[in-house]
């Protein structure tokens, strides 16, 4: 007697159940390097396959190199949130300062998967120079936006917009990757530098709304002005 057909509900549960599982199995391959990389290790592909105890084939089919898995794990370090740095109603140049250093900081303790993952991210865009989707993960932007959008009171939409491409310069791998490897600073200075720019570009963007709002000001109570 031939069995039954699957109804599109059993169907659906079957996909749903495989769809958990490979989320499952490349979310133990990528616990297993960051534990490995914990440890001191730079592990390879198959070295992380044997810790999370699936097969290298399998370990392969999810990360076909093992730039690609560093790259991975260094994406998957934990960022604080912002509520813990700063929240509305507080210093926006005290905490972009503070979100500048959190972040950064992150970012440089694992400094091999820092470069790891610039190359990563290059190497995507050669690959395909006009991508729909966007190329890095954009963490940065959590912490930017909502502190600069704290200031809609005070600086203009185009200043807002102006002012959080400038800080993504200053904030994320291509900022630690230049003051480490063409200024030559320390991790400390680094860190230092990347929170002195951040903040400083915050109070720039003030002072030229500061400076744009009292000519506009002196304009209409100047002399002659038609009544």
């Amino acid at each position: 007697m031939p069995n039954p057909k699957s109804s599109p509900s059993v169907r659906d549960g079957d996909s749903q159940g495989r769809s958990n599982q490979k989320l499952r199995t490349r979310q133990a391959l990528i616990d297993a390097a960051i534990a490995l990389r914990d440890e001191g290790h730079d592990p390879t592909v198959a070295q992380v396959a044997k810790r999370a105890m699936v097969s290298r084939a399998t370990a392969y089919r999810y990360f076909p190199s093992p730039e690609a898995l560093i790259s991975e794990t260094a994406a998957e370090r934990d960022i604080k949130p912002l509520e813990q740095i700063w929240r509305p109603g507080d210093d926006p140049v005290k905490g972009i300062g503070l979100a500048a250093q959190a972040l950064n900081k992150v970012l440089i303790d694992d400094e091999i998967g820092l470069h790891v993952m610039e190359r990563s991210f290059m190497t995507v865009w050669l690959e395909n120079p006009s991508p729909q989707t966007p190329l890095r993960p954009g963490r940065r932007m959590s912490y930017i936006e909502p502190i600069v959008d704290s200031l809609k009171d005070v600086l203009s939409p185009r200043a807002r917009k102006r002012l959080k491409q400038a800080l993504s310069i200053v904030m994320g791998t291509e900022a630690l990757i230049a003051v480490r490897d063409i200024s030559r600073a320390s991790v400390e200075e680094s860190l230092d530098t990347a929170t002195w720019a951040a903040r400083a570009l915050v109070r720039q963007a003030l002072a030229e709304e500061k400076q744009a709002r009292h000519k506009r000001n002196r304009s209409r109570s100047a002399p002659g002005e038609s009544q």
